[in-house]
Formats: structure tokens, C-alpha cells, sequence
């Protein structure tokens, strides 16, 4: 994972709730991580059952986990900028489901 990628977070008060602008949208803080990033045309299935079309795989390290409509932003290694949204995700564990090895991640772009 040679890659970065940034991923929008949402900022917490001290107790706990998101703060939100006076429009009524949360804010939000850019956080990045390695990735590998691959361009790839997929049918993936989100939470609510619905068929999506996703053009961009992410592999992320465990420690990094997105939540679902999160916005990303990355720039290639030719300094073109791609930015969309996280639609799935997926996770690879071992076979007892105690250990996640990593997680890719479906977004659009």
C-alpha cells in the first residue's frame, strides 16, 4: 500500500454530537490513510439491498474504517484528482471471524 487516499471524518463536540454549520450539514475534518487504489467498473449490493455501479476499489489497512457516504478525495501518482463517495465495503477475515486482514471499500468517482 504505496497509495494515499483522504477520507472525510465528521468533527465531535466534547459530548459526543457532530457539529453542524448554520445550513444544517456536518462538518467535516479530511483524514488520510495508505490505500491501494485500483480503477475498477463493479456491481456491488449496498446496506440497503439496492444494486450500485462503483468505477474505483480502495484496500485499506484495518485500523482505517470509513463509514458508509463518506467522501474521499485521491490523487494519482500523474496528479489527477478523483473525489466521490464510499458505497460498500467489504472485509477480509480469517475463518474463526476474529481478525480482519484488511478492507476494501467501493466507491464511486
Amino acid at each position: 500500500m504505496r497509495q494515499k487516499i483522504w477520507f472525510d471524518y465528521p468533527v465531535y463536540d466534547d459530548e459526543g454530537n457532530p457539529i453542524k454549520d448554520r445550513y444544517g450539514k456536518t462538518k467535516t475534518e479530511p483524514k488520510e490513510s495508505k490505500a491501494r487504489v485500483q480503477f475498477k467498473a463493479n456491481i456491488v449490493k449496498d446496506a440497503k439491498g439496492e444494486e450500485k455501479r462503483t468505477s474505483v476499489e480502495v484496500d485499506l489497512p484495518t485500523s482505517f474504517n470509513p463509514a458508509v457516504g463518506a467522501g474521499y478525495e485521491y490523487t494519482d501518482n500523474d496528479g489527477n484528482t478523483t473525489t466521490g463517495t464510499l458505497i460498500s465495503k467489504d472485509e477480509a477475515i480469517n475463518l474463526a471471524g476474529t481478525k480482519v486482514y484488511y478492507r476494501t471499500v467501493y466507491c464511486d468517482g
